[in-house]
């Protein structure tokens, strides 16, 4: 089991939050919410010298989106804003779903 950005494993087998990455969490679902694109946060994350979960230098797109979709981040955003960032993945989805 990869241990998800924003917490830490602790004793038992239980995920504990971590300040640190859990700031960096909040930022990324507050930039994606006001209207930055997937291609933007990671931009932004570089630009910040965030490293990515797996230790690069340079966050993927699809890195920001699967911790956008993930609700483990509830814990540490709240489920409001997770809802609001999956609303917003839904609207800016290009896909007609009524096809």
């Amino acid at each position: 089991m990869r241990i998800p950005y924003g917490f830490t494993l602790v004793s038992g087998g239980m995920l504990e939050i971590n300040r640190n990455e859990a700031d960096i969490v909040c930022m990324i679902f507050d930039y994606y919410i006001v209207g930055a694109s997937l291609g933007k946060v990671a931009d932004m994350l570089y630009a910040k010298q965030v490293s990515s979960p797996t230790g690069k230098a340079k966050w993927t797109r699809a890195a920001v989106d699967h911790l956008l979709s993930n609700d483990k981040y509830i814990a540490i955003i709240g489920l409001e804003k997770f809802l609001d960032a999956q609303f917003e993945k839904s609207a800016r989805c290009n896909i007609d779903h009524d096809k």
